[in-house]
């Protein structure tokens, strides 16, 4: 018997690197997992891929 596919609403593509890196049910999940790349991401729908949802996601540098 085949594994399910976990059930993924939206997509995490690195920019510069051209490939998707993560995948997440909800909106929130997806940003917090382009921050954690570090790196400049956009989001997409699973189900529509040209179209983006979040443009630019990048990680926040804060000054202590």
């Amino acid at each position: 018997m085949l594994a399910k596919a976990p059930q993924a609403n939206y997509e995490v593509f690195l920019t510069n690197f051209g490939y998707t890196c993560a995948s997440a049910k909800t909106l929130e999940e997806a940003v917090r997992k382009a921050r954690k790349t570090g790196f400049q991401c956009n989001i997409f729908r699973s189900n529509d891929p040209f179209k983006v949802v979040k443009l630019s996601v990048q990680l926040e540098v804060q000054d202590d």
